[in-house]
């Protein structure tokens, strides 16, 4: 093994201590339950009461354990979410779970899931929304001084070791704001002065990773969809006018080959279409098949997979989601359980004194095959012994040094001559290749561009066994949706707008109020549906656009119902849609008691960007 002095030195932004140990967790939940649990909503508005917060199940035995049995080896709980209301008994506000009913006010759910997940063994970390709709003194330098460090400082000094801290990037907007209503906007980039914020972390805890849109420690992947981009480099630069929600979302995918900082990607993803826990999607549960694509589109590309889990309302993860996770727990173990490489012979076309080609198949990230500086393609052969099939290949670069390869690829001996079954850009802490199924003697590994001599600390052969059937059995509350046509709209664009295109059962099609003719509609706009006779209506479903772009992606709306199209009233709900941007899947949403009537208007107040409407299915049950 080569000593200390006989390593090449490092190449370009290399990770901290604590950067290193957070690479090797590679997977870990997202735990998101509040007030949310319990009223359907992704966004709460910040005027909803502690008293609706009353989990009658709450097991954080149960749910650590699902993460365990999963393979995960962390969890991140909102312990406050946009809506303001805070899981832990907190000083800095009365909006807590001490005024709500969870165990008589005297809950810590906070606390509950830290003890657990100290006690089996998963580390713990935390979320805390950087904007309360809830607070009073949201937009005042008095907020961030008395209420957002002041909360961090309690959940980094009364919960034990925190691997973690999550700072989120939706910031500013409209929200109750102590009984204000109204909307409030920041600067992003100075508001909340993060280096002073997140100096406060590292006095406090040093061994926590902070993670946002622009590290400093960990950045977000760009994407809610569960993949990092191909590349994905852990090196990016952050420009002086980057801040926490407004970085470029494909810079952050694929981060910068030549990025001034070490910031690798955490994708962050979650098992049902929605972040919180909604009975409507009980049947939306991603399958352990999903999630394993998911995990080599993630970890498998050098970031981490961070999994979101929402508790239901009972406070337990929910049993379909539970046997999904379990299965692909199983499967995860199955599959890296042996390493097929393990006792090659190994051929290098070149080592550096002092180290062996070994310890790639040792196991250890400490320990790596080393080769001369002037080695830039270094080629490294290994013979099996005999045939043997995989299909899965990892390799990992001793990141300690920097990311150093540029590019790699993995060759098999088939008939008597050299095929690449594997290439990749961006090697880093770990890069998994699922191939078809492969049986070989020999295999090669060839590093085809690197920027320093390559490091390589590990090299394994896997075979992947067939995943066992799964599916999500257990029916969702009806949510049928009644036939409707268009009896009127504001307005439809000429050329494929038609309001029509709302009913059609294709998500591809919209409504849309955006004329090439006559430019753009304005907004409000409105489409009213007819349901042919008097109908007892308890809810509607929305699809945002699906064709990637967010114009005119309706997040504000009202709706009302009418028995004869003419007279309206007040709207039987008006809201928003939360977290459309990153996340544009259907959205639910349920009336507070069943209204009759025949006809339905649904009004687009705002959009996320442009000035019209676009909707792709719009429903009513």
């Amino acid at each position: 093994m080569s000593t200390r002095n006989d390593l090449p030195a490092p190449y370009g932004p290399t990770p901290s201590p604590r950067q290193l140990k957070w690479h090797t967790l590679e997977t870990y939940a997202f735990l998101h339950f509040t007030t949310n649990t319990f009223t359907d909503k992704e966004w709460g508005y910040g005027d909803e009461s502690p008293s609706i917060f009353n989990p009658t199940q709450f097991s954080a035995k149960q749910i650590v354990s699902t993460l365990k049995s999963a393979g995960l080896k962390a969890a991140i709980l909102t312990c406050k979410h946009h809506d303001g209301f805070c899981l832990w008994p907190t000083k800095t506000t009365k909006h807590n779970i001490s005024a709500s009913p969870y165990k008589n006010g005297k809950g810590d759910i906070v606390g509950e899931l830290a003890r657990e997940c100290q006690k089996q063994g998963l580390k713990f970390g935390v979320y805390l929304s950087p904007w309360d709709r809830n607070n009073a003194l949201y937009g005042s330098p008095e907020y961030v001084t008395r209420i957002y460090r002041e909360q961090l400082r309690e959940l980094l000094t009364w919960y034990g070791p925190i691997f973690e801290t999550w700072h989120d990037g939706a910031n500013g907007g409209d929200g109750y704001y102590g009984g204000k209503r109204e909307s409030r906007q920041i600067d992003r980039t100075t508001y909340y002065d993060w280096p002073t914020t997140w100096q406060l972390i590292r006095e406090l805890q040093p061994d926590t990773c902070v993670w946002s849109d622009i590290g400093w420690d960990a950045r977000w992947v760009g994407t809610e969809r569960g993949f990092a981009g191909d590349p994905c480099w852990h090196t990016i630069t952050i420009g002086p006018k980057d801040g926490v929600g407004q970085m470029d979302e494909k810079k952050l995918l694929s981060g910068m080959r030549d990025g001034k900082s070490w910031i690798p990607a955490e994708v962050d993803f979650s098992i049902r279409p929605g972040w919180f826990w909604h009975e409507a999607q009980n049947k939306s549960v991603k399958s352990p098949t999903q999630l394993m694509t998911h995990y080599l589109e993630s970890v498998g590309r050098g970031a981490s997979m961070l999994l979101n889990i929402p508790p239901d309302r009972r406070g337990l993860v929910h049993e379909i989601d539970a046997s999904s996770l379990k299965l692909f727990g199983e499967h995860l173990k199955k599959t890296f359980a042996k390493n097929l490489a393990v006792g090659a012979r190994l051929t290098a076309s070149n080592t550096r004194p002092g180290s062996d080609p070994k310890h790639l198949l040792d196991g250890s990230w400490e320990t790596a095959w080393y080769v001369d500086d002037n080695v830039l393609t270094p080629e490294l052969m290994l013979e099996l012994g005999r045939p043997k099939t995989f299909n899965i290949i990892r390799l990992r670069e001793a990141i300690a040094l920097g990311q150093r390869i540029d590019e790699a690829a993995v060759d098999c001996w088939q008939n008597g001559a050299w095929v690449e079954v594997a290439k990749a850009q961006s090697i880093g802490s770990c890069r998994l290749w699922r191939i078809p199924t492969t049986t070989t003697d020999r295999v090669r590994i060839r590093v085809i561009k690197a920027a320093a001599c390559p490091a390589l600390s590990d090299f394994g052969l896997f075979l992947e066994p067939p995943m066992p059937a799964w599916s999500a059995t257990e029916p969702a509350k009806s949510t049928s949706r009644l036939p409707a046509t268009v009896a009127a709209c504001s307005f439809e664009a000429e050329g494929g707008g038609a309001a029509a295109n709302l009913l059609d059962g294709n998500p591809a099609t919209l409504w849309h109020t955006h004329s090439v003719a006559r430019g753009e509609s304005g907004l409000p706009q409105w489409v009213v549906l007819d349901l042919g006779a008097s109908k007892k209506l308890t809810g509607f479903t929305y699809l945002p656009r699906q064709d990637g772009t967010v114009h005119g992606m309706v997040d504000k709306y009202a709706l009302h119902v009418s028995p004869d199209g003419k007279s309206w009233g007040e709207p039987v709900v008006q809201g928003e849609f939360g977290n459309l941007r990153a996340n544009p899947v259907e959205q639910t949403v349920r009336f507070p008691m069943p209204v009759t009537g025949r006809f339905v208007k649904f009004v687009a107040l705002h959009a996320l960007e442009k000035n019209h409407a676009a909707v792709a299915e719009l429903r009513v049950f």
